[in-house]
C-alpha cells in the first residue's frame, strides 16, 4: 500500500503498513454506518485498537485517512486485474477478465466505493490530483487492451479513451444505481447484460454476437488435463479446444496402445501441448512443475483418475493394470492437492475438476473402486476448503455406467444386466459427461464448490 504521500512519523515501513491498515478498515465500518463527517478520530481509534495518541503517528486527519482509503481500494483492484488476466494472451477475454475483475471489486466494496464517489470533494488539491491519477492509470488499462482489440481487427474503430470510462461507467453503475436496479437483476445478471452490451457495440459483425460469444467461451482460458487419452479425457479435450480453449494434456500408455486412434487424436490436438507418459513419466509432483513452468500458468485443471474403458477391460492382465491405475492416479492427485491449490491461488475465477473413475471400472474389484470414489470425493471437499483465490471452485464429477462414442465389448456383454441396476433404465452418454464439465467451467456454478457431481442416471 502506498504511503509517501501521507506523512507519518513511525520509519518502520511494516509497522506503518500494518497500522494503517487497521486504521483503514476501522474507517471504513465507521464511515460506512455512521458518514464521514459525523466519525471522530478518537471513536475510530477505539475502532482500529489502537490509542487516541498513536493515530497521529500514522495519519495526520481524516482526510489522509480518507484518502489511504481509496489508496486501499485501488490495490485491490490493481491485484484483481492482475491476477485475473496474467495468463492469457487473447485481448478480447482479457477485456472480458478485466470487467469481471471490476465487477467483483463493486460487489465486495460497494459501500467503500459509494463513500468514495459521495466524500471525493473533502480532499485537498494535492491529494485529490493523486486519486484521480490513480483512477487514471485504472483507465488506462482498458484503454490499452481495447487498442489491442483494435489492432488485432477484433473491435471496430472507436474513440477508446470515451469507450474505456464508458466501460468503468457500465460496472460502476452496479454500485451508483442500485437503488433502482435492487430487486431486479443479481450480480452475476448485471455482469450479464453488461459484458453483452458492451460487446455488442463493439465487434464488427453486430448480427453473429450470440454465436460468437458461444464460440469463444473459453477462448484465451489456459487448461491442463491429466490423464487426457482416456476415452471420458479425450471427449473433454475436443471439447475444450472447440469453445476456444488452450490446452495443455498429460496423457497415460494406454493412448498409444492404439497407434491408429492415437494418430488421429494427436491431429485433432495439433496446437495443443502434449506430454506423455512415454516421454516425461507417469504425472508427480515434479513433472506438475514443469509442466506449470513451461505451458501454465493455469486457469482450469481437470484430472480423470479413471483407467479408460478399453474394449476388453475383464481380461485378467488389464484388470490388474486397471486396479493398480485407479491407485497410482489416486495417489498422484493426494500428493498434486498443494500444488493445484498454490496453482489455484495465483489466478481468479479458477476452476479444478476431478473426474472419478467411472462405474465400470467396478467390474475389476468393487473394493478399490469404491474406496478410490470415496478419497477423490473427500479429497474435493478439503482442497474447496483450503482454496483462497478469487472465486476459484473445485468440484467433482461421478461418472456411472457411460457409453463410449461406439458401444464398448463390456457394454455389449453387460448392458443388460447394468441397466437393471439404474433407476432410469438407460446408460448414459459421453456428452452427459461433457455438460456436466461445462457447466462447471462456467459463470452459472461460480457459487459452487467442494461438491461431487454423480451423472449416473440416479445411481448412488
Amino acid at each position: 500500500m502506498p504511503i509517501s504521500r501521507v506523512p507519518t512519523t513511525v520509519k518502520n515501513k511494516n509497522l506503518v503498513a500494518k497500522r494503517r491498515e487497521q486504521i483503514i478498515i476501522a474507517a471504513i465500518k465507521l464511515f460506512s454506518k455512521k458518514g464521514f463527517h459525523k466519525t471522530n478520530l478518537r471513536e475510530l481509534a477505539k475502532e482500529a485498537g489502537i490509542s487516541h495518541g498513536n493515530l497521529y503517528d500514522y495519519v495526520g486527519s481524516k482526510q489522509d485517512i480518507f484518502f489511504l482509503i481509496h489508496e486501499f481500494i485501488n490495490a485491490v483492484a490493481t491485484e484483481k486485474i492482475n491476477r485475473c488476466i496474467e495468463n492469457t494472451d487473447d485481448p478480447v477475454e482479457r477485456l472480458r477478465r478485466m470487467v469481471r475483475a471490476e465487477f467483483d471489486l463493486m460487489y465486495e466494496w460497494s459501500d467503500v466505493i459509494l463513500l468514495l464517489y459521495r466524500e471525493t470533494h473533502i480532499l485537498d488539491s494535492t491529494l485529490l490530483k493523486a486519486l484521480l491519477g490513480s483512477e487514471r492509470e485504472r483507465i488506462l488499462r482498458f484503454e490499452q487492451t481495447l487498442d489491442e482489440c483494435i489492432q488485432k481487427g477484433e473491435f471496430r474503430d472507436c474513440n477508446i479513451r470515451v469507450i474505456a470510462n464508458l466501460i468503468k461507467a457500465i460496472v460502476e453503475s452496479w454500485v451508483m444505481k442500485r437503488w433502482d436496479l435492487r430487486g431486479h437483476v443479481d450480480r452475476l445478471g448485471m455482469e450479464k447484460e453488461a459484458i453483452d452490451f458492451i460487446f455488442n457495440g463493439l465487434l464488427k459483425k453486430a448480427n453473429a454476437i450470440p454465436t460468437m460469444i458461444e464460440r469463444k467461451e473459453l477462448q484465451g482460458r489456459s487448461v491442463l488435463i491429466i490423464n487426457a487419452g482416456t476415452m471420458l479425457g479425450k471427449s473433454i479435450s475436443d471439447s475444450l479446444l472447440s469453445k476456444g480453449a488452450k490446452l495443455t494434456m498429460q496423457v497415460g500408455s494406454d493412448f498409444s496402445e492404439d497407434r491408429e486412434s492415437a494418430t488421429s487424436q494427436l491431429e485433432k490436438w495439433k496446437e495443443a501441448k502434449i506430454y506423455s507418459i512415454e516421454e516425461y513419466g507417469p504425472m508427480t509432483i515434479s513433472l506438475f512443475a514443469k509442466i506449470t513452468r513451461e505451458s501454465g500458468p493455469f486457469d482450469i485443471i481437470i484430472y480423470d483418475l479413471g483407467t479408460g474403458g478399453k474394449d476388453e477391460p475383464l481380461k485378467k492382465n488389464r484388470a490388474i493394470n486397471s486396479l493398480f491405475g485407479l491407485q497410482l492416479n489416486l495417489y498422484c492427485a493426494q500428493n498434486l492437492t498443494n500444488d493445484f491449490q498454490e496453482a489455484m491461488n495465483r489466478t481468479s475465477n479458477g476452476r479444478v475438476i476431478f473426474i472419478a473413475p467411472w462405474a465400470w471400472e467396478e467390474k475389476h474389484n468393487s473394493a478399490v473402486y469404491q474406496t478410490t470414489k470415496a478419497a477423490i470425493i473427500e479429497l474435493t471437499r478439503n482442497m474447496a476448503k483450503q482454496l483462497t483465490g478469487a472465486f476459484n471452485t473445485v468440484n467433482c464429477i461421478i461418472p456411472g455406467f457411460i457409453g463410449g462414442i461406439r458401444p464398448m465389448k463390456i457394454q455389449k456383454e453387460q448392458s443388460s444386466e447394468t441397466i437393471k441396476r439404474i433407476p432410469m433404465g438407460c446408460i448414459g452418454e459421453i456428452t452427459d459427461v461433457i455438460e456436466a464439465v461445462n457447466f462447471l467451467l462456467s459463470d452459472k456454478s461460480k457459487y459452487i464448490t467442494g461438491e461431487s457431481f454423480r451423472i449416473a442416471g440416479g445411481m448412488k
